[in-house]
C-alpha cells in the first residue's frame, strides 16, 4: 500500500518538473555558494578536480556559470527526452536534490568560516597597524 502511493507520487510528471525547477534553483545556490567559497582565486578550496581546473582555467565567476551550464543543458535535453520515465527521473532529481542541499549547507558554513577568519586577521592586522 505505502509502496504502490510511493511510485505514484514518484511517477507523477507535474512532480518531476516541480523537482526540475528545485532542481535548477539548487544549482544557482550552489554556484553562489561556490563562488563565495572561493573568492577572489582560492581555487584550492574546490573538492572536485574537474570543476577545480576549469574554475583555473577559466576564472570564476565566468568559470562556474559555463561549467554549471556544461552540466546542465545536456541535462535538460535527457530530461525532455525521457520525461515519460518519470518515475526514474524523479528519483534520480530526488536524490540530486537532497544532495545539493547538503551540499549547499556545507559551501556556507564553510563560506561563514574563512569570513569569520578573514575578519579576525583583519581586525588584529589594524591593531598591530594603525
Amino acid at each position: 500500500m505505502l509502496l504502490t502511493e510511493l511510485l505514484t507520487l514518484l511517477s507523477n510528471k507535474t512532480r518531476m518538473f516541480v523537482q526540475c525547477g528545485v532542481f535548477l534553483i539548487l544549482n544557482v545556490l550552489d554556484a553562489h555558494s561556490t563562488w563565495l567559497v572561493l573568492k577572489p582565486n582560492h581555487y584550492h578550496r574546490e573538492r572536485n578536480p574537474i570543476a577545480r581546473w576549469v574554475f583555473r582555467k577559466l576564472r570564476i565567476p565566468k568559470a562556474i556559470v559555463i561549467f554549471k551550464s556544461l552540466i546542465l543543458i545536456p541535462l535538460g535535453i535527457f530530461i525532455a527526452y525521457w520525461r515519460k520515465e518519470a518515475l526514474t527521473i524523479n528519483i534520480a532529481l530526488l536524490i540530486g536534490n537532497l544532495l545539493f542541499i547538503y551540499v549547499i549547507i556545507h559551501n556556507y558554513r564553510v563560506s561563514r568560516h574563512y569570513k569569520k577568519q578573514y575578519e579576525s586577521f583583519r581586525s588584529q592586522f589594524e591593531a598591530v597597524n594603525p
